[in-house]
């Protein structure tokens, strides 16, 4: 049914509109079709969302889309810790966790290592995560076919991190995606199995100081 339109006249009170009966049919018509598409019972949603207004489904072919075109449309990890969503832009599935997006492991992506970057004043980067060296500009040995994730969400707007060829020189793309990337702060590292330099660095790009090797393993 197509939604019905209560008729009010052209102005008030010049008897022009539906009557009332006619107007309070039209309503409980629109209302009906809703109710029906609801539940159709004294139990409106509750087969789908629970006294405390979550969604709780337990059966059925349910269908929700978590799509996003890239990381940096990615809504605020801090606020909805816990939600999933995929980026079209990696082909990867990510979940929200300690305020940062994190990449799940599948054929693509190979094992993923996370490190959280803090900084020493505008001279060193230091880093947090599984193996991190403590102490300023650490080095680190990534390898190939691994995936990395780095997220500098909290200095990005001061200390921008970007994945270089070398010290002061251009951007590394290969296999990297959000590289330098304002608005997130986030930096992803699928290391190819054949790299054209094994030799790389990361560094700030406001602050040549801030600077730190990155060797690449390779699998021979």
């Amino acid at each position: 049914m197509a939604k019905q339109t209560v008729g009010i006249g052209s102005s008030a009170n010049d008897g022009t509109g539906d009557t009332l009966r006619v107007g309070a049919d039209k309503i409980n018509d629109n209302f009906n079709e809703i109710y029906a598409a609801l539940g159709n019972s004294s139990n409106v949603l509750t087969d789908i969302i629970d006294s405390n207004g979550l969604f709780d489904v337990s059966s059925g072919a349910n269908k929700i889309v978590f799509y996003y075109a890239a990381l940096s449309d990615l809504p605020s990890a801090s606020t909805y810790h816990g939600a999933v969503a995929h980026v079209h832009a990696t082909g990867g599935l990510y979940f929200a966790h300690g305020g940062a997006w994190l990449r799940l492991n599948d054929e693509t992506s190979g094992p993923v290592t996370k490190y959280t970057a803090g900084t020493n004043g505008s001279s060193a980067y230091t880093f947090t995560g599984p193996g991190a060296t403590s102490g300023d500009n650490p080095n680190f040995v990534f390898y190939c076919g691994h995936t990395y994730l780095i997220d500098n969400t909290a200095n990005v707007s001061s200390h921008p991190l970007e994945i270089r060829t070398s010290n002061g020189g251009s951007a590394f793309t290969t296999g990297v995606t959000e590289n330098f990337n304002s608005t997130t702060g986030l930096t992803q590292f699928i290391v190819p199995h054949e790299p054209s330099d094994t030799s790389l660095v990361y560094q700030c790009t406001n602050h040549s100081a801030m600077v730190g090797n990155i060797t690449i393993v390779t699998t021979n």
